[in-house]
């Protein structure tokens, strides 16, 4: 298989070049994916020259092709608009285009595996399975489908679609910083946004290799037999371990803390939860961002009301934390993460 253009930095591609043209430069390099990528000229043709024999390299021996688009779905409550893409063995994975405050700006929501094995209790993608990763090329191609089609810029990228980004570590690190390179996305480092629901080694990592992506952390409980019931990884590293790992995070980068929620009526929104979280980030600044959860099952978890949402947000108030509240979008057309990819697998297995 061929590599993928969307998936190289600049001294990737060198490498690989050199191999066809000896003599190939860095700048060369440079030139070529900013037209791939930041500028996205398939035929990579435009913009400062580069040598006949190297541009020929390129377009023989990398590929440059997307992901197939096979459903668009906006919902008309929030303005977001969800793709499905096929990808070349057939897997589905989506991405969301988010419109943001400042009109004419948005930014995506990338998965970064076809499925997910963290099998947390209230997810769509949850339920689906683990499927496989994606590669670095795969995730930037979603990017690149958005981007195209959005009637303004995208200013910026989370990691928060389909699958933990921790569990394919290598290749989301790879991403973001092809999202991030003048000659790829153009993306701000601070406006990516990498989630995980909290493998304590990978979060070590990140922190000793000094990224400057933002992270978040999905708790959504502080109580250790609730979480695990929630979040079955939970059940391999205890809170205590999360809690080392983001302290160590906050005293290398100085920043607060960001601590994802997902308010599950009747379930985590009690006082207890308020009172084990502080205890549990004691002397570490932390905000946490609200979620309301997104179950279209019969029987699955309900959102809570106002009255338990507010009054979960009073007690954190009480404690000066800070409190962002964050919607789940596509709730409109029940196309929130995994829920199309479950929907035409289901459809799938019926024509069967």
């Amino acid at each position: 298989m061929r590599p993928h253009l969307y998936g190289l930095l600049p001294e990737d591609l060198l490498t690989a070049l050199r191999s066809r043209v000896p003599d190939a430069r860095l700048g060369e390099a440079r030139r070529l994916l900013a037209r791939a990528v930041a500028e996205d000229r398939a035929d990579l043709s435009g913009g400062r020259p580069v040598r006949t024999a190297v541009r020929a390299a390129a377009l023989e021996g990398f590929d440059r092709h997307d992901l197939e688009v096979i459903e668009r779905i906006e919902d008309p409550t929030d303005g977001s608009l969800r793709y499905l893409f096929r990808c070349d063995d057939g897997a589905l994975v989506e991405a969301v285009r988010i419109p943001l405050l400042q009109p004419g700006h948005f930014t995506v929501c990338l998965s970064s595996q076809a499925g997910c094995a963290m099998a947390c209790d209230f997810c769509a993608t949850g339920r689906l399975g683990f499927g496989r990763n994606l590669r670095a090329w795969e995730i930037v191609a979603q990017l690149m489908v958005v981007r195209r089609e959005a009637p303004g810029r995208v200013t910026g990228a989370v990691f928060m679609g389909q699958g933990e980004p921790f569990h394919n570590y290598d290749a989301v690190i790879q991403a973001a910083r092809v999202l991030a390179h003048p000659c790829g996305g153009r993306v701000a480092q601070k406006a990516i946004t990498i989630s995980t629901v909290g493998l304590v080694p990978q979060i070590r990592r990140f922190t000793a290799e000094g990224h400057r992506f933002r992270l978040i952390v999905s708790m959504t409980s502080a109580i250790q037999e609730r979480r695990r019931g929630l979040l079955p990884v939970a059940g391999r590293w205890d809170l205590a371990e999360l809690a080392d790992a983001l302290r160590a995070h906050h005293e290398a980068t100085g920043a607060r803390v960001t601590v994802a929620w997902v308010l599950l009526g009747g379930v985590n929104t009690d006082p207890a939860e308020v009172e084990a979280l502080a205890a549990l980030l004691d002397g570490v600044p932390f905000k946490i961002n609200l979620i309301d959860v997104n179950d279209a099952r019969a029987d699955g978890y309900r959102r809570a009301s106002d009255a338990e949402r507010d009054a979960f947000i009073d007690a954190l108030q009480a404690l000066r934390v800070p409190v962002v509240r964050r919607f789940s979008v596509g709730r409109g057309r029940h196309s929130a993460c995994g829920m199309l990819a479950s929907r035409r697998l289901a459809e799938l297995q019926d024509a069967l």
